[in-house]
This record gives C-alpha cells, structure tokens and sequence, in this order.
C-alpha cells in the first residue's frame, strides 16, 4: 500500500478478482488489518499461556542454534522495517479503521517489494517462534501469520486497485508482492537521505515490543527447564529490562517534545 501520485484515480480501475478465495481473504484482510496492532502480542501471550517453550526435535544444542537463528532472523525483520521508514515509507494507519491511501509509493525500497514493511513483519513473526523453540510453535504459528499477511494484503490490494487504476496494476506487474528484487537498489535509494530520526520516532515502540518479548521468552524458557536453579541467568535477563525501559522512555520524551521532528 502506497502513497505518492493521486493523478490517477480518475482513470479506468482493472478488474478486480472476486473469487471465493479473493473475497474470504478481503473480508479477512479488512478484519486483521483493524486489530493488527495487538496481534503479535495476543498470539504470543496466548502461546505463553496455552503451551510450554522446548527445544527443537527434543536437541537442547540444536535448540540453541535455532534460538540464535531466531534472534538473527527477529532482528532482521526490525531493521528492515527501520530502513523502509528511513528512506520512503507510506502512512499504513488507514482512516477509522479502515484501509486506506491518499497517494501511491513506488519509490525507495517500495521499488522492490510491494510490502516491505509486511515482509519484515513475517521475519520478526518467525524469529520469534523459533526463539520459543516448539516444534508445533513454529508449524502452526507462523502459516498463520502467513495467512493474515496475505489477507490484509489482498485487501490493500482491492482497495488500491479501486483507488489507482492502470497505475497500480502496472505497478504490480514491476515489483513482486512479497519477495524482494534487491537489483538497482542503490540507485533506488540515491535520491534519498536515511531519516533515523523519523524511523526512530516511528519504531521506537515496536522496537521496546521485540526485545521484551525476546526477554521474556528466553526468561520464561529459563525458568521452565531450570526454575530458580538458574537463578543468575534469570536475574541477568531481567537486568535487562533496564536499559530497555530507559530507552523507551527517552526515546517517547524526545518524540513527545518534538525534538525528533514531527
């Protein structure tokens, strides 16, 4: 979903696919797009309530391997985010709730992939299953997250089709849905200056969100295969609580005082 050329909606909208298929997946894309910003931690308190952290196929030094691939995958979808935001991002809040777009972007990283920002979504998604380390985590969890993704996509989609015409669909005929096409991305990006201020001020909270989740999962699988034996691991991992919480909060003042910008 895309922001930057208005002229367009005067012209003829394509065809729009109505299938069953398209039309179960709008109606689930406009749903998940409207409680989308309390998903991931509905879905992963839940995992933390309904079942138990453990260690891939049973292999505690498999298990930690994936754990690591987990934070590095988590991290990358972060970061990715951050440089989306940093160099030409759209406004994705919708109006009341629902989808929506005053422009079209098709500049920056949105020259490449059609949805960065879900893309890095789904790696923080996955990197967090595998960081809980359950086998059945990792099956059922992440289709899902696959699955709203692609909703909310689908119903972006009808809606910029809708909105944009013959610009949008040949847009769509350029740049892939999903996977990134990183080629002349340098050139891509020469016309623009990374705004860490603007990508900070924009992912602060979601920043706080990863890592205390990536926390509280590792102190939480700590606890269950150790309890209180593992005593200075556990007070390590809530120490780090601290810095955590400091940057949240200079982080939410400086926004707050505009000294990150506006």
């Amino acid at each position: 979903m895309g922001h930057e050329d208005s002229n367009s909606t005067n012209q003829a909208s394509p065809r729009v696919d109505r299938s069953l298929l398209s039309r179960f997946l709008t109606t689930s894309g406009n749903f998940f797009f409207r409680v989308r910003d309390g998903l991931f931690p509905f879905i992963f308190l839940g995992l933390a309530i309904l079942t138990r952290p453990g260690w891939f196929f049973g292999n505690q030094v498999l298990g930690r391997i994936v754990i690591g691939i987990g934070i590095a995958t988590a991290l990358a979808g972060q970061f990715f985010r951050l440089a989306v935001i940093g160099f030409a991002y759209i406004q994705r809040g919708g109006k009341e709730g629902r989808i929506h777009a005053d422009d079209l972007v098709v500049r920056g990283f949105y020259a490449h992939c059609r949805n960065p920002m879900y893309v890095g979504n789904f790696l923080i998604a996955v990197g967090m299953c595998l960081i809980y380390g359950s086998l059945w985590v990792f099956v059922l969890v992440v289709p899902f997250f696959a699955f709203v993704y692609l909703s909310i996509v689908t119903a972006e989609e009808e809606y910029l089709f809708k909105r944009f015409g013959r610009q949008y669909e040949e847009y769509t005929r350029r740049v892939n849905r999903f996977v990134p096409d990183f080629r002349g991305i340098r050139e891509s990006l020469a016309g623009f200056r990374f705004d860490w201020k603007k990508s900070l001020r924009s992912e602060y909270g979601t920043i706080f969100g990863l890592l205390s989740g990536m926390i509280i999962l590792n102190l939480w699988r700590t606890y269950y295969f150790h309890g209180l034996e593992a005593k200075g691991e556990e007070i390590f991992l809530v120490l780090l609580f601290i810095p955590l919480v400091l940057f949240y909060a200079v982080v939410r003042y400086l926004k707050k005082s505009r000294r990150l910008g506006s």
